[in-house]
């Protein structure tokens, strides 16, 4: 059970998103989820609108939104270590597993992008923290690049500049 965790998102823009999750625990934590696709800045609806609760959520979302860039974990040795997973239907698949110490994933060591291979994905990046004592602690930093498929680009607030609506050109 947590005694304290937060996320904050550090970025949101139209093409990246910076999320940082910080726990401080007393028992583990199994599969909590942290980020949900829908929710991010500029996600779209089946038809191509700025998504609301209740719209249709675009084919392959779920699967495709983003692709995660880069990781940074500073784990304590209470919490033994933790997992990021994507979420599935069926099955969690682990994106990666931090232990003790601190991890980066930094573009410079060319470390590539992770994309959703969950089995019946939902989407969602969750959290689990596997060995944890009485107040451990760990600061996740996770950076995402969205799709231009399923996020704003600013073809909604700029229609002529990007061809899109009234303006595409149609042969």
């Amino acid at each position: 059970m947590a005694i304290a965790n937060s996320i904050q998102t550090l970025v949101d823009t139209n093409s990246r998103t910076v999320i940082k999750r910080i726990g401080i625990l007393d028992s583990d934590e199994n599969e909590t989820v942290i980020i949900e696709p829908l929710k991010l800045f500029g996600a779209l609806n089946a038809n191509g609108q700025y998504y609301q609760t209740g719209n249709t959520t675009p084919a392959g979302m779920a699967n495709s939104a983003f692709t995660i860039s880069r990781i940074l974990a500073s784990v304590d040795a209470e919490v033994g270590h933790l997992q990021l997973k994507w979420q599935g239907t069926t099955t969690s698949q682990t994106i990666v597993a931090a232990g003790v110490g601190v991890f980066d994933t930094n573009p410079q060591y060319q470390f590539p992008s992770i994309g959703n291979n969950a089995i019946g994905p939902t989407g969602n990046v969750t959290i689990r923290t596997v060995g944890t004592t009485t107040n451990a602690a760990y600061t996740v930093i996770i950076e995402l690049h969205k799709n231009n498929g399923y996020y704003d680009k600013g073809q909604l607030t700029d229609p002529a500049a990007f061809n899109y609506g009234a303006y595409a050109l149609k042969p």
